[in-house]
């Protein structure tokens, strides 16, 4: 009997693919479109529409010669670059990178990019992240990030929006740039984000503004303990793993030693490190109000402990460590409902995505069978559900964090003018809208 032959690699699997990375040299020279079908093996199998979905999305890069295994110290003009064309004639001996199964969120063609636009000049753009989305582009996947599809969204026309997907021209990066991501938050951390459009020197006035900490930031988060109102000060290193120690990479708060004074305020304070190598972290807790079920989504309302409370906190950040207040809450015992990598009550089993837009997600508690709801009542008796070994959020988490509003001060007349020349955001505050886990 004849056997089938394997379907072709399509870039909209019904199921998640693990990753694959091929390596790939030339042994004769000839067209990427024809020639990776035939030096890619394994199932499923690669066609010339998979090599042009994969070119498409960013996940094929190519160099004229095989890089060295260690890319420090070579020269970025040798590494290899993403291709933008799927006809790229390859030379005999260079060296192709294909992600064969990058890792996708499709989800971010569904989400209406430009009206999560807060405000933009010719050089900048503010918008509103939803939650679960990353910012950057990844190795592997140019297009579903908030940093490419705000810039597609910028440029759109009603032509553009209604062109076939088969095509895949309205998805792929090498029809437009990404615009360039200035400040960090964390995939999903919802909120303000600035960006820089074009090679113009904004980037370089936002970082300068950043360093002298004219950049003022304000979150929301929701904890099932009440925090204290005021300033929460700590000392933080990455979690040292071995000796015993195993599990995902966390940030360790350590409180002030009793040698340590306390911040003063001065915000030179806030540079270098401790005799252990630690940087300061500090924030301040503004407001904290008690939240009233009426007011959230069915599936925080769910997720929480039994007979717990739920608390909004208003955080001013004073410092931007990285996962400073998922970290600094936890240690103080008010982990951010969600953030189960430092000890949060998880939100995934609660929460029903459906694939629709971020914006309008069935938000609605899981259905649980008797047994099921038996036991995670049982779980919950002492008030809180029992801590489970820390893992990095995935695909199906939520977390309780927004990043609320953002202020860029006017750089003060005695600051040396380079990077510090006067900019039209300068001066501005902007607010995000009304965080997901509210009704």
């Amino acid at each position: 009997a004849s056997s089938e032959t394997p379907p072709p690699l399509r870039l909209h699997p019904t199921k998640k693919l693990p990753p694959r990375v091929q390596h790939v040299i030339p042994e004769t020279a000839g067209s990427l479109l024809q020639m990776l079908p035939k030096l890619i093996a394994g199932e499923p199998r690669v066609d010339e529409t998979s090599v042009s979905q994969l070119v498409a999305i960013g996940a094929v890069y190519y160099a004229e010669k095989p890089p060295p295994r260690d890319l420090i110290g070579v020269r970025r003009e040798l590494r290899p670059k993403r291709v933008t064309d799927e006809n790229l004639f390859c030379e005999k001996g260079s060296y192709l990178r294909v992600h064969v199964h990058p890792k996708r969120g499709p989800e971010t063609n569904s989400i209406d990019w430009r009206s999560r636009v807060l405000g933009q000049g010719t050089d900048w753009v503010v918008v509103d992240k939803p939650p679960g989305f990353s910012v950057n582009p990844t190795v592997d996947n140019a297009v579903e990030c908030a940093a490419f599809q705000v810039a597609r969204a910028l440029i759109e026309t009603p032509e553009t929006e209604n062109t076939s997907n088969e095509t895949h021209k309205a998805q792929s990066w090498t029809n437009g740039s990404p615009l360039k991501v200035l400040h960090r938050l964390d995939v999903f951390t919802s909120g303000i984000l600035m960006f820089a459009r074009g090679n113009t020197g904004f980037a370089k006035h936002f970082h300068e503004a950043l360093r002298t900490r004219r950049v003022h930031k304000t979150y929301r988060c929701v904890t099932c303990t009440k925090p204290k109102l005021g300033i929460m000060e700590h000392w933080t290193a990455p979690e040292e793993l071995g000796a015993g120690v195993s599990g995902p990479r966390r940030h360790c708060m350590f409180p002030p030693a009793e040698n340590q004074a306390p911040w003063s305020g001065n915000l030179q304070e806030l540079e270098g490190t401790d005799g252990n190598g630690r940087k300061r972290c500090v924030l301040i807790v503004t407001r904290v109000e008690s939240l009233c079920e009426e007011t959230l989504v069915p599936a925080v309302r769910d997720a929480a402990p039994r007979d717990a409370k739920l608390y909004e906190s208003r955080v001013e950040l004073i410092t931007g460590r990285t996962h400073q207040i998922r970290a600094q809450f936890a240690q103080v015992g008010a982990p951010l409902l969600g953030d189960v990598l430092y000890d949060g009550s998880s939100l995934a089993s609660s929460i029903n995505e459906d694939e629709g837009d971020c914006d309008s997600r069935s938000l609605e508690s899981s259905k649980h069978d008797d047994e099921g709801d038996s036991r995670r009542l049982d779980e919950q008796k002492n008030g809180r559900q029992p801590v489970q070994p820390p893992r990095v959020l995935d695909d199906g988490d939520f977390l309780c964090l927004q990043s609320a509003s953002m202020r860029v001060e006017v750089s003060f007349a005695s600051e040396p003018l380079s990077g510090s020349e006067t900019h039209e955001t300068d001066g501005r505050t902007w607010h995000a809208g009304e965080p997901w886990w509210r009704r």
